[in-house]
């Protein structure tokens, strides 16, 4: 490698150790973003869903709020209930996918042998918890990772029917899977 092109490279890389930051760290400064990247690398599923849940942690989904801060859109509300688009509000607070919220949020509270109402929704978006044993927080990330992809793709026919149904396949598919107890133990059963 010649002399020039080891310099250049060299300085490329002094350049990029600068301590510039992600826009979601911007964004959010508070969040713990080591701890999200780990619980996103311990969700034990397939990757279509962990890809989903990353777009969503990274910001990236283009709901209505963000477009029209782009300027892509001339609107920035639901079209089901004219609230701000956001995607905590997709997520946990629109009527299409609130009943949805609440029942998983009230399988995590028995999860974690707590009520519902301490299960924040920014779970959701920023899953910067550390809740052990390992096994009830693989589960839990499961669980996240799955709502959030159910939202993403079945955003015409949002029923909680059809998502419990979604979870019970999803379940059987884990349990099938090598090394299932080591994982998730049997947390899931509760689903």
């Amino acid at each position: 490698m010649g002399t020039h092109r080891r310099r250049t490279l060299h300085k490329m890389a002094q350049e990029r150790s600068g301590t510039k930051e992600m826009r979601i760290e911007i964004l959010d400064p508070n969040t713990q973003w080591t701890r999200v990247w780990q619980n996103l690398q311990a969700v034990w599923t397939p990757e279509a869903i962990r890809v989903e849940w990353y777009k969503v942690i990274y910001d990236i989904v283009p709901t209505n709020v963000r477009l029209a801060r782009l300027n892509l859109s001339d609107i920035d509300r639901c079209r089901l209930c004219g609230r701000p688009d956001t995607l905590i509000h997709r997520l946990t607070e629109c009527k299409e996918m609130f009943d949805v919220w609440e029942w998983t949020r009230r399988r995590i509270g028995t999860m974690l042998r707590t009520s519902p109402k301490h299960i924040p929704s920014d779970w959701t978006i920023r899953p910067s918890f550390d809740l052990g044993p390992p096994q009830r927080r693989r589960t839990i990330l499961w669980v996240l990772a799955h709502m959030v992809y159910y939202s993403q793709h079945n955003r015409t026919q949002l029923s909680l029917v059809d998502y419990a149904d979604f979870l019970r396949r999803a379940r059987w598919k884990t349990y099938q899977r090598a090394r299932r107890q080591e994982r998730v133990g049997k947390y899931l059963m509760l689903l």
